[in-house]
């Protein structure tokens, strides 16, 4: 059989780096197509996975130096800095690996939903850029399903424990009654905090907004805030969480002072790069929970889940071993008309052929296949 494609992954991940070099390494959309056609230019096929977790470039073809290349020029970091902190897949590595990755299993909270929608939303990019040929359409479509399969079928789903659960129950155990600040509501996570906050009856929710509350959740229940006006806010909160997509901090040390707010505060930042300023952390007593903290707290709920992880990864390998010998098949059509057409002359032949090239169990399992056709 011959494997004529390389299939690989370079990632990025929690595992390997600090939120601080992965901060870096979070890329805008725009940056995104740029960086898709850049290696379609090159004769890759491409899907590039961005979260707060992780960056991963998944290519097919020998794309190992031009995905790692490509990182460090649009991160600003060198090859020589992010080599000690990637990881690289290839082939059945690496189809296993986005199985997982998309299944929840890889992520910092065991079968997180956040990362189906991640995934599929930098699949559907490749796509919209024309960067995912047949074998990486193949590879995310039946990971994708499978990613459904597993979150309908395994108790992963049925309890969703995700960053923003563990953020908002985080918040609700903070005390009776809670007042908390949503700052990035209108964002994937930010949204997904919210509607998690709701569910506490002892929470007060207050989100910020930069369009007059068009934006985000329009639950009577959420006291919607301008932007501008989050530090007199903050001032009547006990708890703030901020998940914005911006370059800059949502909260400073130095604003708390000039605004005169005092106080004990827990400050919950899911954001990447960081929101919330890492000076705050003991001010007057308040508590700083980075994205980092939130996946050790997610270590707790990772013991109940071993079961459905169990079940998890029985389906991906009985799905990957299914998409791996698609791919084969596919690659190998050509050599398999040559093979059918020998089989037609010399069927003794090619059982030969099989006995020499294969071990006792292998040529074993390719006879009882035979005589059961």
């Amino acid at each position: 059989m011959r494997n004529v494609s390389e299939i690989g992954c370079v990632s990025i991940s929690y595992r390997t780096a600090s939120a601080a070099l992965r901060g870096r390494l979070a890329f805008a959309e725009d940056i995104l197509r740029t960086m898709l056609g850049r290696l379609t230019d090159t004769g890759l096929q491409s899907v590039i996975l961005c979260t707060c977790s992780r960056t991963e470039v998944y290519y097919c073809g020998d794309g190992k130096a031009s995905a790692v290349g490509l990182l460090s020029e649009f991160s600003g970091v060198s090859s020589e800095e992010l080599l000690p902190h990637t990881d690289v897949y290839l082939n059945e590595a690496a189809v296993t690996h986005l199985f997982n990755v998309a299944g929840g299993i890889n992520s910092m909270v065991l079968g997180e939903d956040e990362i189906l929608h991640q995934t599929r939303n930098a699949y559907k990019l490749a796509v919209s850029c024309g960067s995912a040929g047949y074998e990486l359409n193949r590879c995310f479509q039946s990971a994708l399903a499978c990613g459904r399969k597993i979150r309908s079928e395994t108790f992963i789903s049925q309890i969703p424990i995700s960053t923003a659960t563990i953020a908002a129950n985080t918040a609700a155990a903070l005390g009776e009654n809670v007042r908390v600040l949503v700052i990035g509501a209108s964002g994937s996570i930010g949204s997904s905090v919210l509607k998690n906050l709701l569910a506490h009856k002892n929470v007060t929710v207050s989100a910020t907004s930069r369009n007059h509350g068009t934006d985000i959740c329009l639950d009577k229940r959420v006291n919607v805030v301008d932007y501008d006006d989050r530090y007199r806010e903050i001032a009547a909160c006990g708890c703030v969480i901020s998940a914005t997509s911006s370059p800059h901090y949502t909260v400073t040390l130095h604003d708390i002072k000039s605004h005169g707010i005092s106080g004990k505060r827990t400050y919950i930042d899911l954001a990447v790069p960081a929101d919330i300023d890492r000076s705050l952390s003991g001010y007057e007593g308040s508590q700083l929970i980075g994205i980092d903290d939130i996946g050790r707290l997610a270590k707790q709920n990772n013991t109940a889940r071993e079961d459905s992880a169990r079940a998890a990864a029985l389906m991906i390998s009985r799905e990957t071993d299914r998409l791996l010998k698609e791919l084969l098949f596919h690659w190998n059509e050509p050599y398999l008309r040559s093979a059918e057409e020998l089989m037609s002359t010399d069927p003794r032949g090619i059982v030969f052929a099989l006995k020499k090239g294969l071990d006792a169990s292998g040529f074993e399992s390719v006879l009882n296949i035979l005589t059961e056709m």
